[in-house]
């Protein structure tokens, strides 16, 4: 039977819930960030564009 130290147990800990919680993080960034779209219509020109207006 191997007994693993401690500091292995902890490591191992983090490697295994880092991938599902970097996913969930990337999630909620990406719902409920301002990326930048909303500035844009849909010919891709800014609305604040003087020829516009």
């Amino acid at each position: 039977m191997v007994i693993a130290d401690t500091a292995l147990w902890i490591a191992g800990l983090a490697i295994v819930l880092a991938v599902p919680l970097t996913f969930m993080v990337a999630n909620w960034v990406r719902k409920n960030v301002d990326h930048g779209e909303a500035r844009f219509d849909t010919r891709e020109r800014p609305e604040s564009d003087e020829e516009t207006k």
